[in-house]
């Protein structure tokens, strides 16, 4: 497995958790605050992987 394929997976992996928090804010109300900290989480991880993939390819 490669560098990027790794990324890839990980990046995927991120998508499915945005996905998940999304939904557990709107179907679960009582922890929206939570799923919306998560769910914010998830999307610095996945800009970090994006970076680091442009990073990797540009040369």
């Amino acid at each position: 497995m490669t560098t990027i394929e790794a990324l890839e997976i990980a990046l995927r992996t991120e998508e499915t958790s945005i996905e998940l928090y999304k939904d557990m804010s709107n179907k679960h109300k009582e922890i929206t605050e939570l799923a919306t900290f998560l769910l914010n989480e998830e999307y610095k991880h996945r800009k970090l992987i994006e970076d680091k993939i442009v990073e990797i390819t540009k040369y």
